[in-house]
């Protein structure tokens, strides 16, 4: 096991991209402390900010103590492992990562799973705008994976979504699900404004309160659906089970019409 100490908050912004297990594995404390940390526009050390240090256990898990909300690009890349944060993380959180684990402990900051193609992410407080979404310039965002987010999460959840499942227990900012592609997102708590905008498949599941839906999407009646209880036990086994109760008959609505869109947002009756 491989454990990262922060000595003190930094005063600007520090990326970890490229601080993943399964570059760190077979390396010793010193070799660690040496590899390369960009600190702002700033090339440094790792060991400038972190105390390392290498322990008898699972050699693929990397756990960053005293972490905070200054830390970017946390598991950026990452193709397999185990990254334990005890404490915030900053932007970019799983960026690109293919396989592997991110835990979270507190919230994380913009960008979490951006164009994340696989793995898992478990956040234990909040995420910032942008849960899922694209690099920017690019067509898709989230391309695979799971996200599970005991909090709220901000504007734009699942924003060019093509596959994959968010999971929000709180609550969503506006336009969950823009221009979403395919995928399932999942809101425990209030659904944020204009949810769906340009959605071309895909799924958003609502269930807590809906204060408004656009005027391009079609009720289509309550529906008691087999992938709904599919749902039910996905969410049962990822420790969910207040989640998983809630998943009974829903009201579908589908769209964007606008965009000719084959999408469904699924309400509370």
């Amino acid at each position: 096991m491989i454990r990262l100490g922060l000595k003190g908050r930094p005063p600007g912004r520090l990326s970890l991209e490229g601080v993943t297990p399964e570059k760190l594995v077979g390396l010793a404390a010193p070799d660690i402390a040496r590899l390369p940390l960009l600190d702002g526009n700033r090339s440094g050390a790792l060991g400038d900010w972190f105390d390392v240090a290498v322990a008898a256990g699972a050699e693929d898990r990397l756990v960053i103590v005293g972490a905070g909300d200054r830390l970017d690009d946390i598991g950026a890349g990452m193709a397999r492992g185990e990254i334990v944060v005890e404490g915030n993380a900053g932007a970019a959180a799983g960026l690109a990562m293919t396989g592997g684990s991110i835990v979270i402990a507190g919230s994380a900051g913009h960008g979490a799973a951006t164009a994340m193609r696989g793995g898992e992410i478990r956040i234990g407080g909040d995420a910032g705008d942008q849960l899922g979404g694209a690099l920017p310039g690019e067509g898709l965002g989230m391309h695979d994976g799971i996200v599970i987010v005991a909090g709220s999460a901000g504007r734009g959840v699942g924003d060019r979504m093509r596959r994959g499942v968010i999971i929000v227990g709180g609550t969503s900012g506006a336009f969950c699900g823009a221009r979403m592609r395919a995928g399932t997102i999942v809101v425990g708590g209030a659904l944020g404004d204009h949810p769906g905008p340009a959605m071309r498949r895909g799924s958003i599941v609502a269930l807590g309160s809906v204060k408004r839906l656009p005027p391009s999407f079609a009720d289509c009646g309550v529906h008691d659906l087999a992938v709904h209880h599919l749902l039910a036990r996905f969410l049962a086994r990822r420790g969910l089970p207040t989640m998983a109760e809630r998943i009974a008959p829903l009201r579908r609505w589908y769209g964007d019409l606008a965009e000719r869109g084959r999408g469904e947002i699924f309400t509370q009756v």
